[in-house]
């Protein structure tokens, strides 16, 4: 907080240098008034110069301290009433020197010009406010409403996040709230934005409420710009009579008043709507006329957008060149207007029709790669929420059928089409986490103005984390009181925001640089290693599972699965919502006795903040006895020369390392369980193979030294709130493994003091953290230290982390499952701070006694197993399937839930070729 102070007090610093320069050319022309001395001609310029100037930099940095909380009273007399007085004198005296300069009919024609200026601008405030305004408010509006245009122009290249932040700080400021009709003109932009990121009901709640008053307070134009937002929403709604109605009736409201550019639009969507209605003739009219439209009015986007339409009909009706030329027109209009990657998206994807429809494939998959990899930037454009999920799910559907078609040419052995598969792996494998995290863009003291907001957030976060302990009751979370349950809630939309603002710095400072070479990212896979690269489409209720398997010699081969119901069935029982969909009794279609009969001999307890686990689906999969279900998860989600390839493999003896990249939607599979035999015990994907995972490709680009150990050095270890018996199991197996090299952290405070200090004394090789954890997303992805205490992933932005991190708790390897969106989660940003590997639990892991003995304590006692490999120096990824493996020797039919919790994240380059995995 006293870093937001500086920040502050920095930026009202430079304001009050401005309000003294400005005083300092008052203090001059008053001087020169009195004397009957006016300024030369030169000089009347500079000072005209020098007040336009002060005028734009008091903007620059009065409007972005309005989104500070300190001294508002003060900012708001001084916006309201100082600036207004300090700015019209000045104009004032500049007057009454030019007469005394050039005589009384030059100040008149000067002054009368000034006024018709200031009376325009008056005239145009009013009618986008609705009401007169005061003069002294004039100012400030204007420059508030130019804040509002410029989150548009942000919105239109795909700068969601930024253009919302803009947004807010007019929208919040007590100068606009004034004005309903400017609120109701931001909320159809902030409409347009929520229809644009999937969001229909905030978009037709806001639409509705802006036609609803700007019918009872005319304004026909508006109206008919609000009639056309909702006939847009009714379109991606596929509601294609109401929005032919909205669009009717926009047009016959506004008439002559109407927007040229919402005009034309309406003539291109009534096209659309013709198209999807099969209505071919009255689609190529409308289409036509919004060509000649948008020629006749200069709206180039909507022509390029008319002329694509144009090429498909033209395309469907077997007239290839009327198609092209139609193609050269849309992009030469695109051209001209600048148009944003949106625009060029779905010109793209035009083409590729065009070209799918008259059989040229090869043109056609050119158009899908520059579609998607446009796509990808603009995912990265979006911020890392909702907006890029929504998107991917959008342009999915195109996607697939990019995919099936480069793989239809792969089967008839053009090999060109491997290269297509393998990029657009990589743009959905790679992310920007790597340069957002580990360049400490959320944690670094750079002042601008998003830092401020940055520093007040992480800062009440770790107060709303640290405060819990001041309503520590006891009781579970649901439980505690309702003013705790509040704060929650406004924690959690901090945590939106935080990822928001870390999303803009971003795109401030690498906006415009070199993207990473896409291709086959065998060279920085580890020697001997094999790649699998896996993501999972859903076309119309089926599960499509395609990937890339990349040898260690650098071999790729693509593959493609469509499940059958079962595979369906059972891999959405694990990529729903963790803890997952209520159990039934067809689990295993009737299975549901002999589930509960498993289930009745495990432990009662889990290190996780959640009390439904064990009524999830995903639980009862995890327990059930019949194994069956791991064949036809592997066969969907592997492709067959890698399962040929893992099954030769001895599971005693040397194995291959396996590095996972699965796309979020496919990262809580449990892929150490996935069935390469089908029978005997060492059946299991962790029996033959070293597994790693990793969240993003883009972690590959800076891999750990070779030469270093990971867990040799000093470590330190954090044991809070679990079972107290497997507690007393991890501590004497670190105790026995390090001796007096490993450091018991007491309380919260000595651990994330140990966390600040990470790379400033004694460098900490490794740190085991064994807590409960939760399942909640991006930067809210949380630990709970103590009752009282929590660490989440956003408080982590600011911390450091030693090589090798343990996080022995429940959903700790958990990362947001939002399709298209940056996997953050706490093992990211830890990879991102420092930590060259990860240990964590990809679901609750079991705590405590169980009914029957064998499994009791089953996380504890595989962690102590693991605690003395590692002092042994045997790198982690190894270290857990060995400690997996030994825990597993006396217990052949252990369910996964008990052992395949914990995971390894990272890039442990120190794996060998030909590795000795085995037990």
């Amino acid at each position: 907080m006293q870093q937001q102070d500086e920040v502050g007090a920095g930026r009202k610093g430079l304001l009050a240098a401005l309000i003294l320069a400005q005083i300092a050319v008052l203090a001059f022309l008053v001087n020169a008034m009195l004397g009957r001395n006016p300024p030369s001609i030169l000089q009347l310029v500079i000072l005209l110069a020098l007040a336009q100037l002060f005028r734009t930099l008091n903007d620059r940095i009065y409007l972005p301290t309005l989104a500070t909380r300190g001294d508002a009273v003060v900012l708001r007399v001084y916006g309201s009433a100082f600036r207004p007085l300090l700015t019209c004198t000045i104009w004032a005296a500049l007057a009454y020197l030019t007469w005394l300069q050039f005589g009384a009919k030059v100040a008149v024609v000067g002054a009368l010009v000034l006024v018709g200026i200031g009376l325009q601008t008056r005239i145009k405030l009013w009618r986008a406010t609705g009401g007169l305004l005061r003069w002294r408010d004039i100012q400030l509006m204007d420059s508030l409403l130019a804040f509002v245009s410029q989150a548009e122009g942000e919105a239109r290249r795909g700068e969601l996040a930024a253009a919302r932040e803009l947004q807010d700080r007019a929208a919040n400021h007590p100068a606009v709230r004034k004005y309903p009709k400017v609120l109701h003109s931001i909320a159809m932009q902030r409409a347009a934005w929520a229809l644009g990121q999937g969001d229909h009901a905030l978009a037709e709640r806001q639409f509705t409420a802006a036609a609803e008053y700007l019918r009872k307070h005319p304004d026909r134009s508006a109206l008919g710009e609000a009639l056309l937002g909702l006939g847009n929403l009714y379109l991606a709604q596929e509601r294609y009579a109401e929005a032919r109605a909205s669009m009717t009736e926009a047009i016959e409201v506004a008439g002559g008043k109407m927007y040229r550019l919402n005009r034309v639009r309406i003539e291109y969507n009534l096209a659309v709507i013709c198209v999807q209605t099969d209505d071919t003739e009255a689609a190529l009219s409308h289409a036509l006329e919004a060509r000649t439209l948008s020629r006749q009015w200069g709206a180039s986007t909507v022509l390029g957008n008319a002329c694509d339409l144009l090429a498909g009909l033209a395309a469907e009706a077997g007239r290839p060149a009327e198609a092209d030329t139609y193609l050269a027109e849309a992009a030469e209009a695109y051209r001209q207007d600048d148009a944003g990657p949106h625009v060029w998206i779905r010109h793209h994807l035009a083409r590729a029709t065009v070209f799918t429809l008259t059989g040229d494939e090869v043109r056609a998959l050119d158009a899908y790669l520059l579609m998607i990899r446009l796509l990808s930037e603009v995912r990265a454009g979006w911020g890392w929420r909702d907006a890029q999920a929504h998107l991917t799910r959008v342009m999915g559907e195109q996607e697939l059928t990019a995919v099936r078609l480069a793989h239809e040419r792969y089967d008839r052995g053009d090999d060109s089409a491997v290269d297509f598969l393998a990029e657009v792996m990589d743009l959905s494998s790679r992310t920007a986490l790597r340069q957002v995290l580990r360049g400490g863009i959320a944690a670094d003291d750079r002042a601008d103005d998003i830092q401020p907001d940055l520093v007040r957030l992480l800062g009440e976060i770790a107060s709303y984390e640290d405060a819990i302990s001041g309503h520590q009751t006891g009781r579970p979370v649901a439980e505690q009181p309702d003013d705790l349950k509040q704060k929650g809630i406004v924690s959690l939309a901090a945590y939106e925001r935080l990822e928001s603002l870390v999303s803009i710095r971003f795109r401030r400072m690498f906006q415009g640089t070199a993207p990473q070479a896409s291709g086959a990212p065998a060279g920085r896979v580890p020697p001997g290693s094999h790649l699998l690269q896996a993501r999972l489409f859903d076309d119309d209720g089926s599960v499509v599972i395609t990937g890339i398997w990349t040898s260690p010699d650098g071999v790729r081969v693509p593959y493609l699965h469509t499940a059958t119901d079962r595979q369906a069935s059972i891999i959405r029982d694990f990529i729903v919502q963790a803890p997952g969909r209520p159990a039934t009794d067809d689990v295993e279609g009737g299975a549901g006795e002999s589930v509960d009969d498993a289930a009745g001999a495990l432990p009662t307890a889990f290190r996780a903040q959640t009390g439904t686990w064990k009524a999830s689906r995903h639980y009862r999969r995890l327990v059930t006895p019949k194994w069956d279900q791991w064949s036809e998860l592997a066969a969907l989600l592997l492709p067959p020369g890698l399962l040929t390839v893992l099954g030769r493999s001895d599971p005693d003896g040397d194995v291959p390392h396996l590095l996972i990249v699965p796309d979020p939607m496919l990262w809580r599979v449990p892929w150490a369980v996935l069935a390469v035999r089908n029978d005997g015990t060492d059946r299991f994907l962790a029996d033959h193979a070293i597994l790693s995972y990793l969240p993003s490709l883009a972690l590959l680009d800076d891999t750990a030294p070779d030469g270093e150990q990971q867990s040799h050095g000093p470590a330190a270890a954090y044991l809070s709130g679990v079972n107290r018996g497997g507690i007393r199991i991890e501590q004497e197996a670190l105790t026995s493994a390090y001796g007096d090299a490993v450091e018991f952290l007491p309380t919260p405070e000595a651990l994330l003091s140990v966390l600040r200090d990470c790379g400033t004394r004694s460098p900490l090789r490794l740190l085991a953290v064994t807590v409960h954890g939760n399942g909640s997303p991006g930067l809210a992805h949380a630990l709970k230290l103590t009752g009282g205490t929590e660490l989440s992933a956003a408080r982590m932005l600011a911390l450091r982390f030693p090589p090798l991190l343990l996080i022995n708790a429940c959903l700790s390897a958990e990362l947001d499952q939002r399709q298209g969106t940056d996997p953050l989660g706490i093992p990211t940003v830890a990879l991102c701070r420092g930590a060259e590997t990860v240990l964590g639990g990809l679901f609750p892991l079991p705590d405590g006694t169980a009914a029957n003995p064998e499994y009791s304590h089953a996380t504890a006692t595989i962690l102590s197993h693991l605690y003395g490999l590692l002092s042994a120096g045997v790198p982690p990824s190894i270290a857990l399937r060995r400690a997996q493996r030994r825990w597993r020797e006396s217990r052949p039919e252990a369910p996964p839930v008990l052992w395949a919790g914990l995971v390894a994240l990272g890039v442990d380059s120190r794996i060998p070729a030909g590795t000795s995995g085995g037990s």
